[in-house]
């Protein structure tokens, strides 16, 4: 049986502060791109309104996620 190791404490915590920023910009990207192609090449300013708060949303979930992931995993050890 294979048993995985944890990373250290300090390697978690940098991933648990780089990867949510990270992975929230993709998306914001990718949702910008997807509504300049659905509005044919210009983003209404209501949509960019809406994409703005669903970037904090999902950043601050993004965070939550992962700092529990950590938690979790180092209380459970």
């Amino acid at each position: 049986m294979i048993r995985h190791v944890a990373a250290p404490l300090s390697e978690q915590i940098f991933y648990d502060l780089i990867i949510p920023p990270v992975g929230t910009a993709i998306w914001w990207l990718l949702s910008r791109g997807w509504a300049a192609t659905v509005q044919g090449g210009s983003v209404s300013e209501t949509t960019k309104r809406r994409q703005k708060i669903e970037f904090f949303v999902i950043l601050i979930a993004a965070y939550v996620l992962m700092f529990s992931i950590t938690i979790y995993g180092n209380l459970t050890r």
